[in-house]
């Protein structure tokens, strides 16, 4: 049965948009459904759901280990730092064997990733379902 977790950080500027994350474990993957801005105010708590994603991963009981997939299709704004995160949980990743996959369909995130030229790095996808898909091929 999935487990779901939903969780906002707010910075104190409370014009900021809230960085919201829920998160569903499935047989496959676990899944991060990022919502908001990733900045330099949101972007350590964001990194502390990639760590737990990334260690609930690690500590899976089957041989195979579960991907992560994390969604940004409500992701308004992706700065550097961001993608800075992204980078040390990609190479956590490699490290021990857990696949990472991005759903990208906002242009404002594709162009922050194509930009600091991340699209060779990170496997991108347009769906969840086509994330999943590959997930599972792994």
């Amino acid at each position: 049965m999935p487990r779901n977790s939903a969780q906002d950080a707010r910075s104190g500027d409370e014009r900021s948009t809230p960085l919201r994350v829920a998160t569903e474990d499935l047989a496959s993957a676990l899944v991060l459904r990022v919502a908001g801005e990733i900045d330099m105010n949101t972007a350590p708590a964001f990194g502390e759901h990639m760590a737990a994603a990334f260690a609930a991963a690690s500590a899976a009981q089957d041989r195979s280990r579960p991907a992560v997939v994390v969604d940004f299709s409500e992701v308004d704004f992706l700065a550097s730092v961001g993608l800075s995160v992204l980078v040390a949980h990609h190479q956590l990743g490699e490290a021990n064997g857990t696949p990472m996959l991005l759903v990208v369909s906002s242009r404002a995130v594709l162009r922050s990733i194509a930009s600091a030229q991340l699209d060779q790095l990170f496997t991108l996808h347009p769906t969840v379902e086509e994330a999943l898909g590959a997930a599972s091929a792994h």
